[in-house]
């Protein structure tokens, strides 16, 4: 686990999915292939489409990386979520 992308945490209570949305959002492909041997592919397949909380730059790249289809990912997926005051 990389520090610098924990420091607002107590490194012993981060979730997996914690740590793998840090690790797409701002970890370097090192970083990547340690958290994808260490939960797996399948995990981070999951979170990279479930997760609300990743760019989509970050899940854009990663699913043109893995061959899967990005608008079935949760970022892409919901964009009339947003809430807009003055419609």
């Amino acid at each position: 686990m990389r520090k610098e992308l924990f420091w607002d945490r107590d490194e012993t209570r981060v979730n997996p999915e914690t740590e793998i949305e840090r690790a797409i959002n701002f970890g370097g492909f090192e970083y990547i292939a340690e958290v994808q041997k260490k939960y797996g592919i399948e995990k981070f397949i999951d979170v990279l489409m479930k997760s609300r909380n990743l760019s989509k730059r970050a899940v854009n790249y990663w699913c043109l990386a893995l061959g899967i289809d990005r608008s079935k990912a949760a970022v892409f997926r919901d964009s009339n979520n947003i809430w807009y005051p003055f419609k």
